[in-house]
């Protein structure tokens, strides 16, 4: 066992229970909530998700990982609030950076931006006392914008890499796990992890995320093959009814494969994202994976053991291990 930070404060890992992997209360960018006119309303944010995190725990949701850093749009006073409403759900906030290394981060020494995350770990985000309980990482294409020599140093690669292991040397410090945004179809677990491994890193610790996007079943296994945890992490109606299979057969395989315990589930969804215009009310957003996909691993030979692996297992244990790595 060990102690998870929650917006709450400081809950034992046993009770996390049946927890969803990769979410957002919102989303969108650094200091939407100071544009003018506005495009990021609190009381409105707050609505939202007091309505989905109730739903989602009548749906058998006790806890939520909330994956949104700074530069992705975290907002503290929601955070509070939510709080206050106490929907029955653990909800674990993070620092970290998104796809685009801000460039306030982008040159500094890696230690002093492991400082940085360090201080949302043991300090509190935003001037509160809500403490970050996980560490999130972006890798998507633009990893592939590099260049050779000097001139490297000032393309995004450099600032992922840099960022990614000042992630590695916080959590350790920080006895919290990392959990990353990856573009599957790029393979882009595989320079991260090899970066982990670098840095010394419990692979335990570590969530491969966004895995389902993958076609390549030989990829998804090798990463739990390291000692990652895997995280199929993008589940959700508006994909249809056979992409939603095909997402779920990835889960019954590695269930096969005998890598439930390494094997976590989510939706990568929001009530209120505010990345464009209009974007529609979704109450049920945080409740496919309850009340679809598990149905239909039970239904296709899961047993409830292996679902209770994915479900609670797997992010117990990437708490567990980086409470342990702390302690080296």
């Amino acid at each position: 066992m060990s102690t998870v930070q929650t917006i709450r404060g400081p809950i034992d890992s046993a009770d996390l229970g049946r927890t969803l992997s990769h979410e957002h209360l919102t989303g969108g960018a650094a200091a939407m909530e100071r544009v003018m006119p506005p495009i990021y309303d609190l009381d409105e944010s707050v609505r939202r998700s007091v309505e989905a995190l109730r739903r989602a725990k009548a749906a058998g949701v006790d806890s939520m990982i909330d994956l949104t850093p700074v530069d992705l749009g975290r907002q503290a006073p929601l955070f509070q609030r939510v709080a206050e409403a106490d929907t029955g759900v653990h909800i674990v906030c993070a620092t970290g950076v998104y796809r685009w290394v801000p460039f306030t981060l982008f040159r500094r020494d890696i230690d002093e931006v492991a400082s940085i995350f360090l201080h949302d770990i043991e300090r509190g985000i935003d001037g509160t006392s809500i403490r970050a309980g996980i560490i999130k990482l972006a890798w998507d294409f633009e990893y592939g914008l590099t260049a050779e020599g000097p001139a490297g140093e000032g393309m995004p690669r450099a600032g992922l890499e840099r960022t990614a292991r000042a992630a590695a040397r916080a959590a350790k410090a920080g006895g919290v796990p990392i959990s990353c945004h990856t573009n599957a179809s790029m393979e882009l677990g595989l320079p991260l992890m090899a970066i982990f491994e670098d840095e010394g890193v419990d692979p335990a610790m570590v969530t491969i995320g966004h895995t389902n996007d993958s076609h390549n079943f030989d990829y998804i296994r090798g990463i739990a093959e390291r000692g990652f945890n895997i995280g199929l992490d993008r589940f959700g109606i508006a994909r249809g009814e056979e992409e939603m299979a095909r997402r779920s057969q990835i889960a019954l395989d590695l269930v096969r494969a005998g890598y439930a315990a390494q094997t976590s589930l989510g939706h990568d969804a929001s009530p209120y994202y505010r990345f464009t215009s209009n974007v529609p009310e979704n109450p049920d957003c945080w409740t496919p994976v309850s009340t679809i996909e598990v149905p239909w691993l039970l239904a296709h030979g899961a047993t409830q053991a292996d679902v209770d692996a994915m479900q609670i297992t797997s992010i117990r244990r990437t708490f567990e291990a980086a409470a342990r790595a702390r302690g080296m």
